[in-house]
């Protein structure tokens, strides 16, 4: 039982500096979300350069909340005493990769299953969007066509 509360210790305190990383992370894109000096000559380039920064910003954020909730499950397994134990094939997972990503609740095999899967998926739902917008501009088409005076020789 104590390796299962260190455990838990262990990814708690991995949780609150995720926490405290986007926290700092918030008050950079606060920062960067407030007006820069009117006087700027280069006012354009310094836009872009804001927007891809929040852009970043942003992301790493996200990425931040994906960890989060990660060793939060990770949290609820050690509780349970199943933490690194994979989630889906149930092999143990290595204690090395538990060192690197402690929020982890799969093994290496299944995490890239996992991984291909979202791939694919996304890769089918942009190639249906892309049969979508042609579909559209064929009908597109078809209607200026219909709307074409006809040439009737009778």
């Amino acid at each position: 039982m104590a390796g299962q509360e260190e455990q838990i210790l262990k990814l708690q305190k991995v949780r609150e500096r995720t926490l405290l990383d986007i926290e700092r992370l918030r008050e950079e894109l606060q920062a960067e979300i407030e007006p820069a000096p009117a006087t700027d000559d280069d006012a354009a380039a310094d836009v872009a350069a804001d927007i891809y920064e929040r852009g970043k910003i942003i992301s790493l954020i996200r990425g931040l909340e994906s960890k989060i909730r990660s060793l939060d499950r990770a949290i609820e397994l050690a509780g349970e005493g199943t933490y690194g134990i994979c989630e889906k094939c149930g092999v143990e997972i290595p204690e090395g990769r538990l060192e690197i990503m402690p929020e982890t609740t799969l093994c290496v095999q299944c995490a890239s299953e996992l991984e291909q899967g979202i791939r694919r998926s996304q890769l089918q739902s942009e190639l249906r969007d892309r049969r979508r917008r042609v579909r559209l501009i064929d009908d597109e088409v078809d209607e200026d066509e219909d709307d074409e005076p006809q040439d009737y020789d009778t």
